[in-house]
């Protein structure tokens, strides 16, 4: 496990660039008297393993990684809503290169524009909350218990916790994806489809 950990290190070492060209010997030279790093930092590890100190810096990595797993930050740029606001989302796509089938015909050429929801539909809405607030959770509860096939999905707060305590998945919007593309700034909001494009609310409670 320790010399893991010196590899570790050393990698970031390893990747810094180098000089090729040969510059000669100026004056007297030496044998190098200092310790191979490998070595020093084996030595090192090797005394941390022996301390407790690599298996306690071990477990401090790892409840911080699930930490942030288990509730990761905000989407920034989302606050609460304070005044409702209602619009239609197209959500239509220009191909940007002539997409091809294995054999080589045209599937799409360049410049076509294509809606997603002519080939498929989005038949469960989606309900965006920020889990710290006790007001918005409390309206979701109420929102899937009259819709069950929708889909809550956080920007902030902890899904796993939701999770547990409704016994139903909770999903999160990682790095604000899916309100980056929706235009979407105010939480609750919810997502519908009508007819060909998406209908999109931000309510106030």
């Amino acid at each position: 496990m320790a010399r893991r950990w010196a590899l570790i290190l050393v990698l970031g070492c390893l990747a810094l660039p180098a000089g090729a060209g040969h510059l000669g010997v100026y004056g007297n030279t030496w044998e190098i008297a200092e310790p191979d790093m490998l070595d020093a930092l084996m030595a090192k590890l090797k005394a941390m393993q022996k301390s407790g100190k690599l298996k306690q810096f071990e477990e401090m990595a790892k409840r911080q990684a699930l930490a942030t797993i288990e509730n990761p930050p905000p989407v920034p740029g989302i606050a609460t809503a304070r005044k409702s606001r209602k619009w239609t989302f197209d959500p239509s796509i220009r191909i940007q290169e002539t997409a091809k089938d294995h054999l080589g015909n045209v599937i799409a050429p360049a410049g076509m524009v294509v809606n997603p929801l002519k080939f498929t539909s989005l038949t469960k809405p989606l309900l965006f909350i920020d889990a710290r607030d006790k007001r918005q959770v409390r309206y979701a509860r109420g929102f899937v218990d009259r819709e069950p096939k929708a889909k809550v999905i956080l920007v902030a707060g902890s899904w796993l916790d939701l999770t547990r305590t409704w016994k139903r998945q909770v999903f999160y919007d990682q790095a604000g994806f899916i309100t980056g593309r929706f235009g979407i700034r105010q939480v609750p909001a919810v997502v519908r489809q009508h007819g060909k494009v998406l209908e999109i609310e931000e309510r106030a409670l």
